[in-house]
Order: structure tokens, then C-alpha cells, then sequence
């Protein structure tokens, strides 16, 4: 409980003079509820059409209906759970591959044997993935294997595998020659042992502030494939398809129908990046140590407050 409350503390004194960042940490709050609890709130089917189609905003559709007849209040919050789920279990992926391969690749890099092989293997290949136009490879994988979740999610993970093993790959090099993995290979433990247990929880911090930023290039791809018919299919509620279908009726003055899913898209990849910031900040040392003495300094004037507090009800 005590771990808890400082990392709160530490929070509250890294937040309260960054407003954009509170603010991007309040938007990815509401994104994660709405992926909870998004489709059970909302008034009318994202789905289902109510027979009156472009309908502006008003009290009964907040948002106005679409070409369809769809809430598009509805459509925008269940859109969520949609765009949301295939970004998470993309980045998840991402993460869950792209660390171990970029431990192994900073680690044995340079060295003789399989493994130093394996590590130049590995690095050139991620040079190949990065000089392929990641939407060319979405819309390739949607002609090949068709429209699904699946396709998406990894499409994601490959995109974002090469930055997820350059950075863990960057920590390693930084710390393979500190003191304390040349103690650990005194004491008899293997180099795999050394890299996954004593290297790998040292440069999993910046991977794991990475992952928000991925999460939001994940929502502009998936956005984007959406936009142009490689997206999920309809009528699943997402915000690019939305898009897409708005887009049309904005030259006759219908703009309600892609504005607010392209409202509702840029503020959580906004709010998604401000996070990585956070993340950033509170995982790195020196910050720490300001935080750790803003917190001190506040425990110091609140006991100093108690006992004078104490001596005036005293007396």
C-alpha cells in the first residue's frame, strides 16, 4: 500500500504543472472505460439503422444520424471497443515479441558463435521491415487473406516490431558492460540467464512507455486502412470507416457523420501519447529523484504543520 501511494504521489507532483499531460491522462482513462463499458450505455444499436437518415444533432441523436440511419453517438462510443481491442492486442504482440528479440539482438551484438549471428540476423531484418511501406503491406494482407480482426492486429505488431526491438536493443548496448553482469558472470550464470534476468528488467521501462505511442499509430492505421475499404467489416462500428462514409455527404452539408469519429480519434491518439510521456518521466532516474524530493519536502511540511497544530490546540 505504501509502494502505491507514493506512485501516486509521485504522479500528482509530475502532473500538477503539466495541464496538456493531465489532460491526456484523463482522455486514455475515458478510453479504457468506454472499452468496458462503452456498448452497454449507449441509447440506440451501432449496428442497426432508426429509419431517419442525416439527421443533424439534436437532443434526441447527440451527434445527428448517418447515411444509413445509424446514431452516429452511438456508432462513435461503441467504436471504441472496436478500434481499441485490435490496437491493444497488436501493441501487446509487438511488445511480447519485439523485447526478447531486441534483448537477444543488443546483447550478443557483435560477438562470435550462433548468437552473435542470430543478432545481426535479426537487425537486418528489421531493416527490411522498416523500408516497407507499412500500408502497402496492410492492403496486401487484406487482398491476400481478406478484411478480419486478425489480419489487423498483425499488421500492427509487425509495424511496430522494428521500434520495439531497436529500443530494447539500445537499453542493452547501454548496460552489457556495467559491473553488475560482469558480477553476475563471476557467479557462474549463463549469458541467456544474464540478458532475460538481470539486463531485461532494466530496459523494460522505455519499451512499456513505447507501447502508448504505438497504440496510437495503431489507431491511425487501422483509421486509415478503414478510410479506404480494408478495415473491418461492415457495419462494425470504427472510427476510419465512419470517416470514410462521412466524408461523403460533407459537400451537401451533412458533416456531422465524420466529424465527431474524427473528433473522438484525435484525442485519443492524443491522449495515448501524452501517456508515453508519463510513462517517460516517471520511469526515468533523474526525474525520479525530483519527485522523490518534492515528495519528501511535502511530508516535511505536513508533519511541520501537524506538531504546530498540536501546540496550539495545546495551549
Amino acid at each position: 500500500m505504501k509502494s502505491i501511494f507514493t506512485g501516486f504521489m509521485y504522479l500528482y507532483f509530475h502532473l500538477r504543472t503539466r495541464p496538456l499531460q493531465t489532460v491526456g491522462l484523463i482522455i486514455s482513462l475515458f478510453s479504457i472505460l468506454m472499452i468496458l463499458i462503452g456498448p452497454s450505455i449507449i441509447p440506440y444499436s451501432p449496428t442497426n439503422g432508426v429509419d431517419m437518415q442525416l439527421l443533424p444533432p439534436s437532443a434526441k441523436f447527440w451527434f445527428g444520424t448517418d447515411v444509413n440511419g445509424m446514431c452516429v453517438f452511438s456508432r462513435t462510443m461503441a467504436a471504441y471497443r472496436t478500434d481499441l481491442a485490435i490496437v491493444l492486442v497488436g501493441a501487446v504482440l509487438s511488445l511480447a515479441l519485439g523485447l526478447p528479440l531486441g534483448i537477444i539482438s543488443g546483447y550478443f551484438d557483435g560477438q562470435k558463435g550462433l548468437l552473435g549471428k542470430v543478432s545481426t540476423f535479426l537487425l537486418r531484418t528489421m531493416d527490411v521491415f522498416q523500408s516497407f511501406p507499412i500500408f502497402v503491406l496492410g492492403l496486401l494482407l487484406v487482398a491476400i487473406f481478406g478484411p478480419n480482426w486478425i489480419n489487423l492486429m498483425l499488421l500492427i505488431a509487425i509495424a511496430n516490431l522494428p521500434a520495439n526491438l531497436r529500443m530494447a536493443r539500445t537499453g542493452v548496448l547501454s548496460i552489457r558492460n556495467n559491473n553488475f553482469v560482469d558480477a553476475a558472470r563471476v557467479a557462474g550464470s549463463s549469458e541467456l540467464r544474464i540478458a532475460f534476468v538481470h539486463i531485461a528488467p532494466n530496459v523494460l521501462s522505455p519499451v512499456i512507455a513505447l507501447l502508448s505511442v504505438v497504440m496510437g499509430f495503431g489507431i491511425l492505421l487501422v483509421a486509415g486502412l478503414s478510410f479506404v475499404g480494408a478495415g473491418v467489416r461492415a457495419p462494425t462500428p470504427e472510427w476510419g470507416a465512419m470517416i470514410a462514409q462521412g466524408s461523403t455527404t460533407m459537400m451537401t452539408g451533412e458533416w456531422w457523420p465524420s466529424l465527431f469519429p474524427g473528433f473522438f480519434m484525435a484525442l485519443t491518439v492524443f491522449g495515448f501519447s501524452m501517456v508515453g510521456d508519463i510513462i517517460t518521466a516517471m520511469t526515468d532516474p533523474l526525474q525520479r529523484i525530483g519527485l522523490r524530493n518534492s515528495l519528501e519536502g511535502w511530508r516535511q511540511n505536513r508533519t511541520a504543520a501537524t506538531a504546530k497544530k498540536t501546540v496550539l490546540n495545546k495551549a
